[in-house]
C-alpha cells in the first residue's frame, strides 16, 4: 500500500511539473515590432583585408617526415634543445648542407624555430 501510494505521489508530481512549464511557455509574451529575414547572410565589413597580399603563401615551405626521435638545436652545430618524436613537421625553407653529407633543416617547434640534422 505504501509502494502505491508513493507511485501515486511521483505521478501526481510530474503532471503538476509539465503543466506549470507548458502554462509558461503558452503564456510568454508574444513577438512584437519588426520581424527581419536572416536567411540571406549578413554583409561583412572590414577595414582592412583580413589576409593581406604578403601574407599569401605562393610556394609552401616542404615538410619532412621523421620516423624516429630526432633532436632540435638553437643552430647548426649548436645546443641542443629538446626533442622531437616521430612526426610530420614543417620546415621554414632554411637550410645548410654538410660537407660529409646530410643537412641542417631549420624546422617550426613549440619553442620557435630550431635546427635538426637530416641525413
Amino acid at each position: 500500500r505504501r509502494n502505491y501510494s508513493m507511485k501515486k505521489t511521483l505521478s501526481i508530481t510530474a503532471a503538476l511539473a509539465l503543466t506549470l512549464s507548458l502554462t509558461a511557455v503558452a503564456s510568454a509574451d508574444p513577438i512584437s515590432g519588426t520581424v527581419s529575414d536572416t536567411t540571406a547572410p549578413a554583409p561583412i565589413s572590414v577595414e582592412e583585408p583580413i589576409i593581406k597580399p604578403e601574407e599569401v603563401v605562393l610556394v609552401p615551405t616542404p615538410m619532412i617526415e621523421l620516423t624516429e626521435r630526432t633532436y632540435f638545436y638553437n643552430a647548426p652545430n649548436g645546443q641542443k634543445l629538446g626533442a622531437l618524436g616521430a612526426q610530420k613537421i614543417d620546415t621554414t625553407g632554411n637550410r645548410q648542407d654538410v660537407v660529409f653529407g646530410g643537412e641542417w633543416v631549420e624546422v617550426y617547434t613549440w619553442l620557435g624555430k630550431a635546427w635538426i640534422y637530416v641525413e
